[in-house]
């Protein structure tokens, strides 16, 4: 045993939880936390996820999703946030290594992609 969590666990859980075909269109690495945008919807995946049946694991299809954004990194962390409502208990974030920019930017596009294209739909 390691005080120190496998930073593939939360992403290999996360990818235990996409349905039949779902494809991963991005990936970020966070601080305790997965975040995986896929076709269909994002899912978040914290450490330790399976002590936290509730909170541990969370997804949301992007019609649920209101905005998205990234924090640029001060201090050498940066904050991804997903919204799915404007109270501030329907946000939620995770926080990533100044280094990982480019795969919050590129998770970032994907979902607004998302987002656009689910709003020309409606």
């Amino acid at each position: 045993m390691t005080d120190h969590p496998d930073s593939d666990l939360p992403a290999a859980r996360a990818r235990e939880c996409l349905e039949r075909g779902e494809v991963v269109v991005a990936e970020l690495s966070g601080s305790g936390a997965v975040l995986l945008a896929t076709d269909r919807r994002v899912l978040i995946v914290r450490d330790r996820a399976g002590f936290r049946p509730r909170s541990g694991i969370r997804s949301w299809p992007y019609a649920d999703i209101v905005s998205v954004s990234v924090s640029r990194p001060v201090r050498g962390q940066g904050v991804f946030v997903v919204r799915s409502g404007t109270y501030p208990w329907q946000a939620v974030s995770v926080f990533f290594a100044a280094n990982l920019l480019p795969d919050a930017e590129k998770a970032l596009g994907a979902i607004r992609r998302h987002l656009r294209h689910d709003a020309g739909h409606l």
